[in-house]
């Protein structure tokens, strides 16, 4: 048996219009993607780098697999070479990761010559993205709209509110209650508001409390930890 041939230790040659094309669609594609990102990220952990990363990543996946092709050795060298690669920073939110990964497989269909692929996968899951975050899929606000954080003196109790606040808020529940010291006491609840009434209502009503130093919502829709 020819033991370079099993390997491939020569690999095969594409020539520059192929390399410039498969390239090119990869870096059109994840535009597609980077759209699709910007279009219904939420929260506060955006970041600017983050989507130099994904084009990055995608068009690099791209070129890597133009390069390895059929070359079994070369695939495990480059494999090795990524194992030693660590990212610096957090993903703060979980679909960070996803959308890298999506970038990820996107470029290596593109310089596997899988066009078809690499297309209708942008073209199904970006249309999955964005359905779910037209109609609110999964979020928070399902069940609540604000968090309500109160601060107070010491002698203040949350049931000497409970008149204004039932005549505002449809439903709420104490998440937790914390002393800060200085005779300062913290209270969180999650509250859903009734029909017709605003936030800011809720504050104006308060702010009449003169044991109430502070009070801050925090809207329920698409929350993310920062």
């Amino acid at each position: 048996m020819d033991l370079t041939n099993f390997y491939n230790l020569n690999p095969t040659e594409l020539n520059a219009a192929i390399i410039l094309f498969n390239l090119l669609f990869a870096f059109v594609l994840q535009l597609l993607i980077v759209y699709t990102y910007k279009k219904t990220r939420h929260g506060l952990s955006y970041s600017q780098s983050f989507i130099f990363t994904m084009i990055i990543v995608g068009v690099l996946s791209a070129s890597i697999m133009m390069a390895v092709q059929n070359n079994i050795i070369g695939a495990f060298a480059i494999f090795a070479a990524f194992t030693m690669i660590r990212f610096r920073s957090i993903l703060k939110e979980p679909s960070d990761l996803a959308y890298l990964f999506y970038s990820l497989v996107v470029g290596i269909s593109i310089g596997m010559s899988h066009y078809s692929l690499g297309l209708v996968t942008v073209v199904v899951l970006s249309s999955i993205i964005y359905l779910f975050y037209r109609f609110g899929f999964g979020t928070v606000s399902d069940n609540f709209d604000f968090v309500m954080l109160l601060s107070a003196k010491d002698g203040f109790k949350l049931s000497t509110i409970n008149d204004k606040l039932d005549n505002m808020i449809a439903h709420r529940e104490l998440l937790h209650s914390k002393h800060l010291g200085n005779d300062l006491n913290e209270y969180s609840l999650s509250i859903r508001l009734k029909e017709g009434v605003q936030a800011e209502t809720v504050t104006e009503e308060l702010q009449g409390n003169k044991h109430i130093t502070r009070i801050e919502l925090l809207t329920g829709k698409s929350t993310s930890e920062f």
